[in-house]
């Protein structure tokens, strides 16, 4: 299955502009948070600074409960809302039928992409975060290259 990609240059507005991220690493939450909410690079940086507590260049943690309060609270950005799509702790998981029988699968990006073939997504696999918008990943080539990776969590942005 091709995925179709598009690089952070091309799906964050202000991205290439931006000083910020021209001196960043480990920005993936603030990156997917641009792309997904259809903000600057920069405005991104600053709402993910101050509501997750992220320390330049150190990652985003607690990224999953923080985003399921803000989802409960009715938080906009952009006025576009957050809905948790995943189960109970965060999982992501499906029953197949293999030979004959009802087997519980993790939920790869690849069929996540299938199912939530519509709409804005921001994913996450283990210790990464990207968005998925309308079946096009946006985040690093290796997201749409790596598609058996397990989805851990997800919201739906709009």
């Amino acid at each position: 299955m091709k995925v179709q990609y598009i690089n952070s240059s091309n799906g964050i507005k202000n991205y290439e502009n931006s000083v910020i991220a021209k001196g960043e690493t480990n920005d993936c939450v603030v990156r997917a948070f641009a792309s997904a909410f259809e903000i600057d690079y920069d405005e991104a940086h600053n709402i993910v600074e101050t509501i997750f507590k992220r320390k330049p260049r150190k990652g985003t943690f607690n990224f999953s409960s923080i985003m399921g309060l803000l989802g409960q609270n009715g938080r906009k950005f952009n006025n576009k809302g957050i809905t948790k799509i995943t189960h109970e702790y965060n999982t992501m998981m499906y029953y197949a039928k293999v030979k004959g029988e009802k087997v519980l699968r993790n939920t790869t990006t690849s069929y996540f992409l299938k199912k939530y073939s519509v709409g804005t997504y921001i994913v996450i696999v283990t210790g990464h975060a990207f968005t998925i918008k309308d079946g096009v990943v946006i985040g690093n080539y290796s997201d749409a290259k790596k598609t058996r990776k397990h989805i851990l969590g997800a919201w739906k942005i709009g």
